[in-house]
């Protein structure tokens, strides 16, 4: 292949994942790839974000996955690929269902493109993560996603987030969030709830029992459903995390917000960039510690760590916070008997299954860099951001353990 990145491309394609972003191949570069990819057995994650690859590409992507049974991620943020290349794309997975993760963020997708994709979700029960964030979306698209996702329950998280979608739009997602008994992540942060979409949201917690994670941040969400939003987190027992940031929320919506809510089994509240009084938050922090709940107060990206990690520590906690929607779930359906912990291969496991792409040796030695081996992993503080401190925990742990083995040891010399 007469391409720039060939010695890159050569190097993964041998490797559970192969990513190819930002190269600048275009659609006819794009071809050969898909040509070379056609009878690989070794790549399961496929990574072209931001190529321009547009329609030809597009459709030339398609054609590899009616050969190439192996591909289960896929991810075409950004390129162009119009409404002809999703069709065609559509058309595949309606029949070779075999991806699972799939990634048209960016790609100026309309209306008509969203019934496109309606249409195969109604058929396709492998695929369990869209991301179609930063599209076209109005309601007439919103519409025609929820419809179908109204008879699918395989598909697990969606992500519609920046979008143009308005009351009618969010109303109609809101009713099948209602009755929906597949998604465990929804994002819709960043269009137009207003009270219509908002009060079907407030209806939707109230029944749906299978949503572990609902970021509603900048939906414009009215401050006179707050009471009534609180009532219903208080009966929801299966949400951990809700992101309520960036909504024209004063205080007094606040309060009652937190009034409804007298009971609670979330982990996290996301209250990022709503203005708060210091009698306030310090009612709020007197919440926190009576419920065991985190509230990420500030600017949008949750609460600020006070000291520094190691890079290991690091690393993980990067992860954990940017795949917290898809970690989560995964944690809460290990921890069967509902303990609050894990063991390190549990815990281990879910971080693959996550998206954590490291090789089985590399996983290991993170972990052994940790001194977590020997130890219950508390899944809850993980999840609510308190990874440092636990994992400070979880080392004086281990290194009591050692202590005590060597001082039996000593004496037992004796």
């Amino acid at each position: 292949m007469n391409m720039r990145p060939v010695s890159h491309f050569m190097r993964q394609t041998k490797n559970p994942s192969l990513s190819l972003r930002y190269q600048s191949l275009g659609c006819r570069k794009t071809v050969a790839i898909t040509q070379a990819l056609t009878s690989n057995t070794f790549v399961e994650c496929l990574d072209l974000s931001d190529n321009d690859i547009g329609c030809d590409g597009m459709v030339s992507i398609a054609h590899m996955l009616t050969e190439n049974y192996f591909i289960t991620e896929l991810s075409l943020e950004d390129n162009k690929i119009g409404l002809r290349g999703v069709a065609t794309l559509c058309d595949v997975l309606s029949e070779h269902s075999y991806v699972k993760h799939l990634n048209l963020a960016g790609n100026g997708l309309n209306d008509p493109t969203a019934g496109v994709l309606g249409q195969m979700l109604k058929v396709n029960y492998t695929l369990t993560c869209l991301n179609v964030r930063q599209n076209q979306f109005s309601c007439l698209g919103a519409k025609a996603i929820a419809e179908a996702l109204l008879s699918n329950d395989s598909l697990n998280e969606l992500d519609i987030s920046w979008n143009k979608i308005r009351s009618r739009g969010s109303e109609a997602i809101g009713k099948m969030v209602a009755t929906n008994t597949g998604l465990i992540s929804l994002n819709v942060s960043f269009n137009g709830l207003d009270a219509l979409g908002a009060a079907a949201f407030t209806k939707a917690i109230k029944t749906n029992s299978q949503l572990v994670n609902l970021d509603l941040i900048n939906t414009r969400i009215p401050g006179s459903e707050c009471k009534e939003l609180g009532k219903a987190l208080a009966l929801n027992t299966t949400l951990k995390i809700v992101k309520l940031g960036n909504n024209p929320f004063k205080e007094p919506d606040i309060e009652l917000l937190f009034h409804g809510l007298t009971t609670t089994s979330l982990y996290i509240i996301g209250l990022e960039d709503i203005p708060l009084s210091k009698g306030l938050y310090k009612r709020l922090q007197e919440f926190e510690k009576e419920q065991k709940v985190v509230i990420h107060y500030g600017r949008s990206g949750g609460n600020q760590r006070s000291r520094p990690m190691t890079s290991s520590a690091l690393r993980l906690d990067e992860f954990i916070t940017t795949n917290l929607s898809k970690l989560a779930p995964l944690v809460l359906a290990k921890d069967k008997d509902k303990t609050g912990q894990l063991t390190v291969s549990e815990f281990k496991e879910c971080l693959q299954e996550a998206g954590l792409r490291l090789r089985q040796n590399e996983l290991n030695r993170l972990v052994d860099k940790l001194n977590l081996r020997e130890d219950q992993v508390p899944h809850k503080e993980i999840l609510m951001g308190k990874i440092p401190s636990v994992l400070e925990r979880m080392r004086n742990s281990a290194k009591q353990k050692r202590v005590k083995v060597n001082t039996e040891e000593n004496e037992d010399s004796f």
